[in-house]
C-alpha cells in the first residue's frame, strides 16, 4: 500500500488536494502521484488525513491552477508529531475508520478537527477556513466545528 494524491485539479472544485491509499498491486496512471518514500502504514493514514483535510485544501488552493503539483505538495506546510499531543492518535483512528468503510458517523469531521488542531488553528482560523468551501454543505462544515470546539475548547478565538 502507498499515499497517493490526484495531480488534475482545481482551487473550486469541492476539495482540490485528494489523497489515498492505494493497495498493494494496484497500477497507477501519471495522473496520480504516489509516494516512493517508504513509510509506515500509520503514519501514511495520518499523512493521508492531513492530506484531505480542510486545512491543506485550504492552503494548496492559494497556489493551485490546474494541477497539485510535487512542487506544491512539497511546499505545503505539514503538522510535526508532538510527543504531548494526541491529534497523531486520534487522527490515525479516524482515517482508519474513514478508509475501512467502517467509519462512525463523525469520522470525517473529526478527521478534520483534529487537522485543525495539529496546524494549530483557533475557532476564528478555522471558521475562516471553512467559509472558503462553498461546495461542502453548512452541515458538514457545523460538524467540523463542532468536533474542533469538543477537542479543544481551550482554543477559543484571538
Amino acid at each position: 500500500p502507498r499515499l497517493a494524491y490526484r495531480d488534475v485539479a482545481s482551487a473550486t472544485n469541492r476539495t482540490t488536494l485528494i489523497a489515498a491509499i492505494l493497495p498493494a498491486g494496484v497500477v497507477s496512471v501519471h495522473t496520480v502521484f504516489c509516494l516512493h518514500t517508504p513509510m509506515p502504514p500509520r503514519d501514511q493514514r495520518v499523512l493521508c488525513a492531513l492530506l484531505n483535510s480542510f486545512v491543506a485544501n485550504y492552503l494548496v488552493r492559494r497556489r493551485v491552477t490546474m494541477h497539485v503539483t510535487a512542487g506544491i505538495l512539497g511546499a505545503l506546510p505539514v503538522p510535526v508529531r508532538a510527543r504531548d499531543r494526541d491529534w497523531f492518535e486520534g487522527l490515525d483512528v479516524a482515517a482508519e475508520a474513514l478508509l475501512t468503510g467502517r467509519s462512525a458517523p463523525d469520522a470525517a469531521a473529526q478527521a478534520h478537527a483534529l487537522a485543525a488542531e495539529a496546524y494549530g488553528l483557533d475557532e476564528t482560523e478555522l471558521r475562516r477556513v471553512l467559509a472558503t468551501f462553498p461546495l461542502v454543505s453548512c452541515g458538514e462544515r457545523d460538524a467540523v466545528l463542532a468536533a474542533f470546539l469538543t477537542r479543544t475548547p481551550r482554543r477559543s478565538s484571538r
